[in-house]
């Protein structure tokens, strides 16, 4: 929204850019009022009709949001950013046709509009025309190469496409003719390396992105008044370990029993997932070095304020606000009146002269310098030689790239019962029938049984039925594994060292706060989403990961005669499907022509593949071995 003149007979000029700014600044509440109050003066102000409409949105008052828009439309058909904002609005209430209207209508007004041709896609792509909206994600890229987004729904088109065809090289977008630009030669070798997770080209693909990730231009940002060698760095921690999660398997518990281990230095919560990727760091140093201090201090203003509800990157180039409360930051302590909070401004000062000894840094070495002034300012008088990086559910971008910086990483991945852990994982998607995140989460943990990132690293899984069975003999030898000694922190769990109660979104959080070792979570009863033939197929293809993580017993012949029975099945709707069509009250033949469902059937059938070959999934994370 751009900063608009008015004469007198309309609201003041700075009534409208506090409108506007109330809303750039996230204030959606504010900005509702103000607008309403505009609105009720200025009923024809189309600005103020359409501020409101995209406030309510934010709000999630969707229908009052659509009433605003459309109020906006009538006031000015020539606006296409309006359009665009209806069709968002349809879009979240699932009125697929008229929000492919609107997109077109947006197109129409306005055809270099890259993000409209981005979400017609995304309408087509859930009408089921995968052939359109592969052209619309194309467009999208073609007026704006390096648009992550559309790169990231493309892929799921691609995808979904892989069952009605069985070679998509020369589906690709070759950009290389009108850019010169690595980013966009990053994401085009990003595509083609997820469009090949779980077959054999996945060596190759995984290979190249690293080379090509390896080779960027803006590894390095150099320090304008350091000579080299002029001064002696301080010690940064060595050691880091990665945590990383299978489905709903407890790893915000996990990172809570680390938090106060005086070896070990954590930042609290899972703020920092999208911190390595591309465009956090181009935010962060677009000011050059004097203003990195101050710029990440921006970007993550919840670090240092629990309560801020200033949005955060997250997966799929998304952002969400309020994030600290949703994690239980706001509500810590003894009484649960306390808030996470760091002293920015020594912060700032601390960081700066950690900066100050080097003559450039790149992402990494940031990275360990924001641990190393964050436990500084929290008056932490523990050497801490070693990172525990909560990098929870990453973007593949910023998984790669934080692998090509830091090669040597410890890999830790909470781990449980598969049918139990994607069952509690899609809860709450499946509460809200959102078809199209149950599709992605479900997709997502059939291929991380055999993560390639995982293979031929120092990397182990850890049972949470173990963690909540054996909490002794499991930390102990988590402690072996990570080389760190056992400490009483370890059995407490804690942010900041504070008590932290738990995640106020876990189905169990009023059952088990602070009761770290409960095991309500891990002896809930399955079928609550999952019907007995969805269990059946889906505890098929996890087999061989359900066999590594003594989950079931090894029986070969009995496996393969499953994976027989079960390959028809892959081609029929699961029971939670028929669920979710007959609460939306959809049309099953449509419903089974939608993106998302081919998406997830052409996942499921090439695990079934790769079983019906090998009959197992090659390089299987290991089990820590506790005694």
């Amino acid at each position: 929204m751009k900063k608009i003149d008015v004469n007198f007979l309309e609201p003041s000029k700075q009534q409208l850019n506090d409108l506007l700014e109330l809303y750039q600044a996230g204030r959606y509440e504010d900005a509702e009022k103000l607008s309403l109050s505009i609105t009720q003066e200025f009923p024809k102000h189309q600005f103020a009709w359409k501020v409101l409409g995209a406030a309510l949105k934010q709000i999630g008052k969707i229908n009052e949001s659509l009433v605003a828009t459309q109020k906006s439309v009538q006031l000015n058909p020539q606006d296409a950013e309006v359009y665009y904002n209806l069709g968002n609005t349809l879009k979240e209430l699932g009125r697929l046709e008229e929000a492919e209207v609107s997109y077109r209508q947006v197109i129409t007004l306005k055809p270099d509009y890259a993000k409209a041709h981005n979400n017609l896609g995304v309408m087509l792509q859930e009408l089921g025309r995968l052939d359109e909206a592969e052209i619309s994600y194309r467009q999208a890229i073609t007026l704006k190469p390096d648009y992550a987004e559309a790169w990231n729904n493309i892929f799921f088109s691609l995808q979904a496409i892989k069952l009605q065809s069985s070679s998509l090289e020369d589906r690709i977008p070759l950009f290389d003719e009108q850019t010169n630009s690595k980013y966009v030669q990053i994401l085009k070798s990003i595509l083609n390396y997820r469009l090949n997770l779980g077959n054999p080209s996945t060596d190759k693909s995984f290979k190249d992105v690293l080379n090509i990730l390896s080779s960027t231009d803006n590894t390095f940002i150099k320090n304008p008044e350091v000579s080299s060698n002029e001064l002696i760095k301080p010690t940064l921690p060595e050691k880091i370990t990665a945590l990383v999660h299978f489905g709903r398997s407890g790893t915000g518990l996990m990172h809570s029993l680390i938090d106060a281990h005086p070896e070990v230095s954590t930042l609290p919560s899972i703020y920092f997932s999208e911190f390595f990727d591309h465009l956090t760091w181009e935010k962060i140093i677009a000011g050059g070095w004097e203003e990195m201090a101050d710029r990440f201090t921006t970007i993550y203003d919840v670090l240092f304020d629990a309560s801020s509800n200033i949005k955060i990157p997250s997966k799929g180039n998304r952002y969400i606000s309020n994030i600290g409360q949703k994690e239980g930051m706001t509500t810590v302590g003894e009484e649960k009146n306390e808030v996470l909070s760091v002293d920015k401004k020594a912060f700032i000062k601390e960081l700066k002269k950690l900066m100050d000894y080097h003559n450039h840094l790149d992402q990494f070495t940031f990275f360990k310098l924001i641990h190393t002034a964050y436990e500084k300012v929290l008056n932490s008088h523990n050497k801490k030689n070693h990172i525990f990086y909560h990098i929870h559910n990453p973007d593949t971008y910023a998984w790669l790239n934080f692998l090509r910086l830091a090669p040597n990483t410890n890999w830790l991945m909470m781990v449980r019962e598969p049918i139990q852990s994607c069952e509690s994982w899609i809860r709450d998607k499946f509460n809200d029938n959102d078809y199209n995140n149950i599709a992605h989460k479900i997709f997502q943990m059939l291929f991380e049984v055999d993560n390639i990132i995982l293979r031929d690293k120092h990397a182990i899984g850890i049972r949470l039925e173990d963690l909540k069975e054996y909490p002794k003999k499991t930390i102990s030898a988590l402690c072996d594994w990570l080389d760190i000694k056992e400490n009483d922190s370890l059995y407490e769990m804690t942010a900041q060292g504070k008590k932290w109660w738990g995640d106020p979104s876990s189905p169990d959080y009023t059952k088990e706060a602070m009761s770290p070792f409960g095991k309500i979570s891990t002896k809930h009863k399955l079928g609550s989403i999952f019907s007995e033939n969805d269990q059946y197929i889906l505890s098929t293809l996890f087999y061989p990961f359900s066999v590594r993580f003594n989950y079931v017993e090894e029986n070969l012949e009995k496996f393969k005669n499953d994976l027989q029975t079960i390959r028809p099945m892959l081609d029929q709707m699961f029971g939670f499907e028929r669920k979710i069509v007959q609460n939306k009250k959809m049309n099953t033949e449509s419903f089974m022509q939608s993106g998302s469902y081919l998406y997830l059937r052409s996942g499921m059938i090439e695990r079934w593949n790769t079983l019906n070959t090998l009959h197992t999934y090659p390089n299987m994370l290991t089990l820590l071995k506790i005694n």
